[in-house]
């Protein structure tokens, strides 16, 4: 299953189902099942382009960057389209969010408990809009949690939902640690090697991560990256893109 947005297969879901307020994440407030003014809104069957997505952070978009639909977005316009039948594409769009990243962090490129997370990740897929996404989380959550303490090893540390925005974390040994939901805004991580740290749910909006090793990490996104500072001495796992201006 395709687990990444291709924009050119969908009706621009992302900027008219969700709601956001004017901050520093967005240049203007807009209701929910409301089209944002800088989306082309087209005809039924075509594309619906952001009229400002090469400049989206210039312009005080910041969080659109950051949005990934995990491919559920094309999934959806292929047979719900909300300028025909809004109701049922919203609504659609919602769940096959949620089940699109659970099923991006079922396929995390290691051996660990790959039979478990292939039949789990089957059974994702089959489901339509009407699943109990809750359930899906929870069993998800259960599954993932002892893939992170199997890989991390009975060293690894946590510092789960830990507060660490603006903290110089240099010198803080980060490998095999749970980072899961940790606060890492604006936190130094220059040159740290996190070695196989799980990430998941972790905010490293604004995070410096020049020429830190990311690429053992589990269950990072490319928002998540995308949301940081990088450079070319940034090492990333494989499935994750690096960001323009990353070198």
């Amino acid at each position: 299953m395709d687990l990444e947005a291709d924009c050119s297969r969908c009706s621009g879901l992302c900027c008219v189902a969700p709601a956001f307020a004017r901050s520093a994440d967005f240049g203007l407030s807009k209701s929910a099942r409301t089209p944002c003014p800088h989306l082309a809104v087209t005809a039924p069957g075509e594309a619906a382009p952001c009229t400002i997505h090469t400049e989206l952070p210039e312009r005080g978009f910041p969080g659109c960057v950051t949005f990934d639909c995990f491919g559920a977005g094309q999934r959806v316009t292929a047979w719900a389209d909300w300028r025909v039948a809004p109701d049922e594409a919203f609504g659609a769009f919602d769940v096959m969010r949620a089940l699109h990243e659970v099923l991006w962090y079922l396929a995390e490129p290691i051996d660990v408990l790959a039979d478990e997370r292939a039949a789990l990740a089957g059974r994702v897929a089959a489901l339509g809009p009407e699943a109990d996404v809750a359930a899906v989380r929870a069993e998800a959550g259960e599954l993932l949690g002892r893939l992170s303490e199997a890989v991390r090893g009975p060293g690894g540390r946590s510092t789960a939902r830990a507060d660490l925005v603006g903290k110089d974390l240099r010198r803080r040994r980060l490998a095999d640690t749970s980072l899961r939901g940790a606060l890492l805004m604006g936190a130094d991580l220059r040159g740290v090697d996190l070695g196989r740290s799980d990430l998941l749910g972790a905010d490293l909006r604004g995070a410096d991560l020049r020429g830190a090793s990311l690429s053992g990490v589990l269950f990072l996104t490319n928002p998540q990256v995308t949301s940081a500072h990088g450079d070319a001495a940034t090492a990333l796992p494989a499935r994750v893109h690096r960001p323009a201006g990353w070198g």
